[in-house]
């Protein structure tokens, strides 16, 4: 095996986190694919430091805030996730009280979860940190600027739901 040796000389130039490449208008869709796993990285760490949540149940725990009642199968549906990932969630939640089940009178073979007021609370806590966040990564943009990316991301996904229509709910 060969020695390993280390420098003791000081670097010539700081490393970068930025690519030594360009991206293109051609690469906005890889681009927003970075970006979604960045944003991931960063929630993930922030909702394991803060309250020790998965990014799964901090997905489901902020689906079902905004939702209300609702199936597990509803929230992976809107989440685009694996039905079983938010399986998994909505038992872990449930097993440390952030949520409750009841049954669903539309459907007898699943149930209905809701917050319970502790799961209220770390939903609340954690979103008003994330807001924060929210607002550090958006802070160069203009309201006309935000405006006008989100509509941008509005047409994308359109785009994007009409191209597979079969692999997401209408």
């Amino acid at each position: 095996m060969p020695k390993k040796t280390i420098s003791t000389e000081a670097p010539t130039e700081a490393k970068s986190s930025t690519p030594s490449f360009e991206f293109g208008p051609s690469h906005i869709p890889y681009r927003i694919l970075l970006l979604s796993k960045m944003i991931d990285r960063v929630t993930a760490q922030h909702v394991r430091d803060t309250a020790r949540l998965s990014l799964a149940e901090w997905r489901v725990l902020t689906h079902v805030e905004m939702m209300g009642k609702c199936s597990a199968a509803e929230v992976a549906s809107v989440a685009y996730s694996d039905r079983a990932e938010v399986s998994r969630a909505v038992g872990s939640l449930e097993k440390r009280g952030f949520i409750q089940r009841e049954a669903n009178p539309r459907n007898r073979k699943s149930s209905l979860v809701s917050l319970t007021p502790a799961g209220k609370a770390v939903h609340t806590a954690i979103r008003g940190e994330r807001g924060k966040f929210y607002e550090q990564w958006l802070t160069d943009l203009s309201a006309a600027d935000r405006a006008a990316l989100n509509a941008a991301l509005e047409k994308v996904t359109r785009r994007v739901i009409e191209s597979a229509p079969n692999m997401f709910d209408a």
